[in-house]
């Protein structure tokens, strides 16, 4: 019973030994990840009120905070844009948390157009709304085209 006892605790010990391995080798990318479902999630709200209102306009909250998460988010691809890992894993995000707007089919095509929206560098809570307004503008314009490609 004792042998038993003592097996058991060697299997439990290697078993949580080689989850730790796999957890850790697998949540590498855990913050690029995080950064897709991020975009995917303000990407989806913008789209959303373009879709409702026919604009998107920053005087409401919910759009001026997507549009600086939209901007941190460019931030963060555009500094990992040679990065395959970073990449691959922001986009697995991106479909995560963007309710079927982008998926993996477009979401190459969404990354490579959030990398040439250079103005959302130029996005931020000191800026006017205007000055927001018009780099948000022209970016929603050029991430929007990318995920209506078929």
């Amino acid at each position: 019973m004792k042998r038993l006892s003592i097996i058991l605790v060697c299997f439990a010990t290697m078993a949580f030994t080689s989850c730790g391995i796999f957890g850790s080798a697998s949540s590498s990318n855990t913050a690029a990840q995080t950064m897709g479902q991020t975009c995917g999630s303000a990407i989806l709200g913008l789209y959303n009120s373009y879709k409702a209102t026919g604009s998107v306009s920053l005087t409401y909250g919910n759009n001026l905070t997507n549009a600086l998460a939209l901007a941190t988010c460019y931030t963060q691809i555009k500094a990992n844009a040679s990065n395959s890992s970073y990449r691959n894993a922001f986009a697995t995000g991106l479909v995560m948390s963007s309710a079927g707007l982008i998926t993996n089919q477009n979401s190459n095509a969404f990354i490579n157009a959030l990398l040439m929206c250079s103005g959302l560098a130029n996005v931020s809570s000191s800026n006017s709304t205007q000055q927001n307004q018009q780099a948000t503008t022209t970016a929603t314009t050029t991430l929007f085209q990318a995920v209506n490609k078929k």
